[in-house]
């Protein structure tokens, strides 16, 4: 059985927010304007983030930050859960079945990484894909009252294709694929690159890897 990674090249990101765009569109994701940022009610799956910065203009230095849930190996959402709302399948993706969650926020309080989201808004937009189909849930975009997560695009996965973000960066700065796969590329990556997960000491096994710089 695959156990799927994604590696995140550091040294590649343009912090372009190609993935979140895509992200946001292929899986439904409620939009994010000034007055849901005010109100913080802003839903993302996959942020590029400024983690610091220095130096001024004409010559500023800042460093970049993708994050996105990182599909533990021993997620202490799962744990949490009082419904089984959240559960982890065969291959490590870990996902929300909103039929049973009862939007208690257990999950997102054990979350280390701070990646869940409450779903405040009802509307969907123009730009929704109507073909995405959450694994496990009904067809539409994530329902208010429920919690949402990075998905790693199940639905694409189980098709054979990758994960919207994947195929939308410009500078190919995401790789994703099954970690447990001998000289595939994740293993070939993380044996030639220095790389890094977030917060070992958590020890929930982060699948999501960061190349670092240089």
């Amino acid at each position: 059985m695959a156990k799927y990674a994604m590696l995140i090249d550091l040294d590649r990101c343009l912090a372009c927010q190609a993935c979140v765009i895509a992200c946001k569109t292929e899986n439904n994701v409620p939009d994010s304007t000034p007055d849901t940022f005010k109100g913080r009610k802003a839903n993302f799956r996959t942020r590029v983030v400024p983690l610091a910065h220095s130096g001024k203009y004409p010559n500023p230095a800042v460093q970049i930050f993708p994050v996105l849930c990182n599909q533990c190996e021993n997620p202490p959402c799962v744990a949490a859960c009082p419904t089984g709302a959240t559960y982890q399948r065969d291959d490590g993706i870990v996902l929300v079945d909103w039929e049973k969650c009862m939007g208690c926020k257990y999950c997102m309080a054990v979350c280390p990484y701070g990646q869940r989201g409450f779903v405040q808004l009802d509307e969907a937009r123009d730009y929704h894909n109507p073909e995405a189909i959450p694994p496990g849930n009904q067809q539409s975009r994530p329902p208010k009252g429920k919690v949402d997560k990075c998905t790693f695009c199940a639905h694409l996965v189980e098709r054979g294709e990758l994960p919207a973000c994947v195929t939308a960066c410009p500078a190919d700065a995401r790789v994703f694929g099954d970690a447990t796969q001998v000289g595939g590329v994740i293993a070939g990556l993380l044996a030639s690159r220095n790389s890094q997960v977030l917060r070992p000491d958590f020890g929930t096994q982060p699948r999501v890897f960061y190349l670092l710089k240089g």
